[in-house]
């Protein structure tokens, strides 16, 4: 077992420390209570069946099983020469009752304490693990598929939920029962509880052997769970083309070979979490057999054991073999929750990487200008881009433009701060970008990409995105966006619910929504990769209309596909291999007849 990975995971624990001393206090009395109700059969078996022996007077108190067994009957021999054995027996039932219902009452207590240390300590690990999706860098998910991502979300963190349900039975519940029925037999006779001690190494020994049968299936399990949850959202996302191309029955049998396997692993992992209950039971029962043969032995040769003891002994002994086997199947779940912890840890590890700054500048507005002096950017080993030296003025109007792979994306994330860059300088008015506060530069920009991502939300929800503005600013952004007439049309309004993905709109209208979303805040700097790359020439007309509507009083960096959209910028930047190639405006470029010129005709031609 792995504690360094339960001991971080139980750290999540540590704050609901009273609810711990709570469950431990109700536990012990538990353990004591189901004793005694469990010592109250031996002096009903003993009415039953005649084995009552006169007690004349209460015995002096010793800490052993015959001084209670003679109290007892002491009081049982009372009740039955004055009022019958009926009447006896119904006091030895009062009193198994009794104890019983305060045994429970107390299991009750210690579930109800008990429960919220798990279920607090999981959704704590859930926020964090959330917050911790939420800042990693992007060039995390370069590495990690996003169906993988969400296993360990999901899945693994319902089995890391197991494995601290399952460690407080084995650390908290299961201890104390054991030891207290453990300690009674050694009080009983400790020749027969040295007896039921020798297959203790053997169960210990089975159950290693299966543990790790278990902690190597689960591992790969779970990398097969994230598989299938990788097909199952391409499945989702790209249905639109997997029935264009009548590709079910093809994606249907891949998955199907993928779920075969995750169905066999998993199989084998529960088939071994069964097997140790079973294994451990018949390895108790043996040593029930022996304690039954060897008390017998003693009784018959009178070695100071009577046969109410060994009653006594044989019903403890039994009711201790269920919590023992608790155990044993908790300890099994336990392995299979640490392969869980691991992956979840994973990423709970992983390098931020774009990590702020102490004391950061704070950066609430734009004055001059923005500076990439020698900037070079790489993706992991993947020269991106080389020796990028721009300066872009408050106000000013540039393009990038170039193939794709070029390294325009990759300039708009630099200055997101999405990424941090390899080497030289990026500055904003004088002022390294790396010195200030991570949300400040990013609030200092509104992005509008070609990918619009809008939320199963309302439309004033999406635009507003989890900032907050009264109604006169969302109707203003709408309005600016070329958005608030086709809202109008809505069934509710800007309150329309517009689906997953916002697919109950049009490609221009979600496009409208996104420039909406990104001018609410009034930055000063706008950035626009390729926003209209993807729509059809009505949409691009009215969605290029909404953006020289906002450009006007703005600084942009345009990322073009179409480069008859770009003609009036004040700078076109042709990128070429991650270099900066040309620079000058459109006329200017076309005059040079190199790159550009050469773009501009093929698009033409096309």
């Amino acid at each position: 077992m792995k504690f360094a990975i339960i001991k971080r995971i139980l750290h999540y624990c540590k704050p609901y420390w009273k609810n711990i001393v709570k469950s431990l206090f109700f536990n012990v009395l538990y353990a004591f209570f189901s004793l005694f109700s469990m010592g109250m059969i031996v002096p009903f078996i003993s009415i039953l069946f005649g084995l009552v022996k006169p007690v004349y007077e209460i015995p002096a108190f010793t800490f052993s099983t015959q001084t209670i067994i003679n109290t007892l009957s002491y009081f049982i021999y009372l009740i039955q020469s004055k009022y019958g054995i009926f009447n006896a027996l119904l006091f030895v039932s009062a009193i198994f009752i009794f104890f019983s219902f305060l045994s429970n009452l107390c299991r009750y207590f210690y579930t109800f304490f008990s429960i919220p240390i798990a279920s607090n300590g999981v959704r704590d690990i859930r926020n964090d693990l959330y917050n911790k999706v939420l800042i990693l860098p992007l060039s995390f998910y370069t590495k990690y598929q996003s169906g993988d991502i969400i296993t360990r979300l999901n899945n693994d963190l319902t089995e890391v939920d197991t494995l601290i349900r399952r460690f407080i039975e084995i650390f908290l519940q299961q201890p104390f029962v054991i030891l207290v029925f453990f300690v009674t037999l050694i009080i009983v006779n400790p020749l027969l509880t040295l007896a039921t001690i020798t297959i203790v190494p053997l169960v210990i020994f089975v159950t290693n052997k299966i543990s790790q049968k278990i902690r190597m299936q689960s591992k790969d399990s779970q990398k097969e769970l994230s598989t299938l949850t990788v097909h199952y959202e391409e499945a989702i996302s790209g249905l639109k083309v997997i029935k264009g191309y009548n590709a079910e029955n093809f994606f249907y049998k891949r998955f199907q070979k993928f779920n075969k396997k995750y169905a066999t692993l998993s199989k084998k992992i529960f088939r071994y979490v069964e097997l140790s209950a079973p294994l451990s039971e018949v390895l108790t029962m043996g040593a029930l057999l022996i304690v039954i043969l060897i008390g017998s032995v003693l009784i018959l040769n009178n070695k100071g054991l009577s046969s109410e003891s060994l009653i006594f002994f044989v019903l403890i002994f039994a009711r201790l073999i269920p919590p023992i086997h608790s155990c044993i199947r908790a300890y099994n779940y336990v392995q299979k929750g640490v392969v869980s912890a691991e992956r979840i840890l994973e990423i709970m590890d992983s390098d931020e990487k774009i990590i702020e700054k102490v004391n950061a500048l704070p950066l609430k507005t734009f004055h001059k200008e923005i500076v990439f002096s020698q900037v070079n950017f790489s993706y992991e080993t993947q020269p991106t881009l080389q020796n990028i030296n721009l300066t872009i003025k408050k106000g000013e109007k540039i393009a990038l433009v170039g193939e794709s792979g070029s390294g325009k994306t990759s300039i708009v994330n630099l200055l997101l701060r999405l990424y941090d860059i390899s080497d030289g300088h990026l500055t904003i008015d004088g002022i390294d970008i790396k010195d200030y506060i991570i949300s400040d530069v990013r609030q200092l920009s509104g992005l509008v990409s070609q990918d619009v991502i809008l939320f199963n939300d309302s439309i004033r929800n999406n635009i507003c995105f989890g900032r907050s503005f009264d109604e006169q600013q969302v109707l203003q952004a709408a309005k600016m966006a070329n958005a608030h007439d086709f809202i109008m049309q809505m069934p509710q309004q800007y309150d329309t619910i517009i689906g997953d993905r916002g697919l109950t709109l049009s490609g221009g209208q979600r496009q409208r929504l996104s420039i909406a979303r990104a001018i609410i805040n009034n930055p000063p700097i706008l950035l626009l990769d390729e926003a209209t790359s993807a729509l059809d020439s009505h949409s691009e007309h009215v969605v290029q209309t909404a953006l020289n509507n906002v450009l006007q009083t703005k600084t942009a960096i345009i990322v073009a596909h179409r480069l008859a959209t770009i003609q009036n910028v004040d700078k076109i930047i042709v990128l070429q291999k991650g270099k900066i190639v040309e620079i000058g405006n459109n006329q200017q470029l076309l005059q040079q007849k190199g790159l550009y010129y050469q773009m501009v005709n093929a698009q033409i031609l096309n």
